[in-house]
């Protein structure tokens, strides 16, 4: 690949830490901070960016700072309670700040949007489509709880009702094309002729563990690591697992509010183990030490528009998957991964877990260290970067560079 001319002018509108911060707070976003970091570093060659951030966390005041890493945003905005309030604020820093970019001699050819989810950005977009010559906007699909779903009328009522407050598919014409993680979003898209692009995350080869790690002993060791809650499917999972014996061992290193209530549940079970949430790169750490990694992930409303990042992150410790089949992650993950089906989510489970603990030890390790090998070929940022430019560059001016 190669780079030619002006670099066309990208602004991205996010969610991400700036660097310093991550760390210190291991519950609040995990993966989608580590997502949004790496595709946006990962395009940099081919744009001029400009980042903005939105948390819960007023991270322009924390008096500490690690070395996690993050996106060096050039705005953080606050949403919190009282939400209104700050959502207001954040909305007229946002405003402000993008005068103040245009006076300066600063205009994005591009704007990128993560998720069509936020009253801050989603008033932003109105505001911006509302001016002459408006950046051609891209929204970053990374997960809808309402996308393709029918809302009743009570509930479209409500979010009239509301300031700020739009659904997902009344937000999508003020967008100019998709990049999605989820397949299942291409037909909606095309239905609506906008411009989309498949985009699954991607791995960090400097992350992955390739040999050495805690070697797994005794029974066979299962990990998950990410949210307990329903759509995660640990609850279900659980409850599948308990329900006879089994020669395995569940370790969970989960986060959320259900982590106290399910580890409290389950606390008579010896072959079911609670850990505390921990970084990224400490998770993946923690999964070397298992024999499977299990995402569970079930049909709800909500999981066929976003893709479950973990399976990029599983893959990084070079141990074996056990996923349903949602979004596409057969296609990525390919024949060395099991799977199970989430149509038929508690038999089909119950019965690919036996057949999957039956394994041999050696042999659910060479699965794991293919897929490592795969994802890492395949699906590194580089090579996500690489792709996201080129959909991108489609709608830049055209003295940008020349991708080939």
């Amino acid at each position: 690949m190669r780079e030619t001319g002006n670099k066309p002018k990208l602004l991205y509108l996010g969610y991400a830490f700036p660097p310093g911060v991550a760390n210190l707070f291991p519950e609040a976003q995990p993966a989608g901070h580590v997502i949004e970091t790496s595709l946006i570093t990962a395009v940099q060659p081919w744009f001029e960016i400009r980042s903005v951030g939105l948390s819960w966390i007023d991270v322009d005041r924390l008096e500490t700072r690690d070395n996690s890493p993050g996106l060096p945003n050039i705005l953080n905005l606050l949403d919190k309670k009282p939400e209104l309030l700050n959502q207001l604020r954040s909305l007229r820093r946002l405003k402000q700040a993008f005068v103040a970019w245009e006076r300066s001699g600063w205009t994005p050819d591009l704007i990128m949007v993560c998720n069509a989810l936020c009253p801050v950005y989603n008033g932003f977009m109105r505001w911006l489509k509302g001016r002459p010559a408006a950046p051609f906007s891209i929204l970053y699909l990374a997960d809808s709880m309402l996308l393709q779903q029918k809302l009743s009328w009570t509930k479209r009522m409500r979010y009239r009702l509301k300031p700020l407050k739009w659904t997902d598919s009344e937000m999508v014409p003020f967008f100019d094309a998709c990049v999605a993680v989820s397949r299942s979003t291409r037909e909606f898209f095309a239905e609506r002729k906008v411009p989309w692009l498949w985009l699954p995350n991607g791995c960090d080869p400097k992350r992955a563990i390739r040999e050495g790690g805690e070697t797994p002993q005794g029974p066979i060791q299962i990990g998950y690591f990410g949210t307990l809650a329903l759509h995660g499917g640990i609850p279900q999972l659980l409850k599948i697992f308990t329900a006879r014996p089994r020669e395995a061992v569940i370790n969970i290193c989960g986060y959320g509010k259900a982590r106290q209530t399910l580890a409290a549940q389950y606390a008579a079970f010896p072959d079911i183990r609670f850990h505390e949430p921990r970084t990224p790169d400490e998770c993946v750490r923690f999964a070397r030490g298992c024999d499977l990694m299990i995402n569970a992930r079930p049909i709800v409303p909500g999981n066929q528009n976003n893709f479950s990042s973990k399976v990029f992150e599983y893959a990084l410790s070079g141990r074996a998957i056990l996923t349903s089949c949602l979004s596409g992650v057969e296609e990525i993950l390919g024949e060395d991964a099991f799977y199970f089906d989430a149509e038929n989510f508690e038999t089909s489970l119950a019965e690919t877990l036996d057949r999957v603990i039956a394994i041999p030890r050696p042999e659910l390790h060479r699965r794991g260290q293919a897929l490592q090998d795969r994802m890492l070929r395949e699906f590194s940022w580089e090579k996500q970067g690489e792709r996201l430019a080129s959909f991108l560059t489609r709608f830049a001016p055209a003295d940008g560079p020349v991708i080939a």
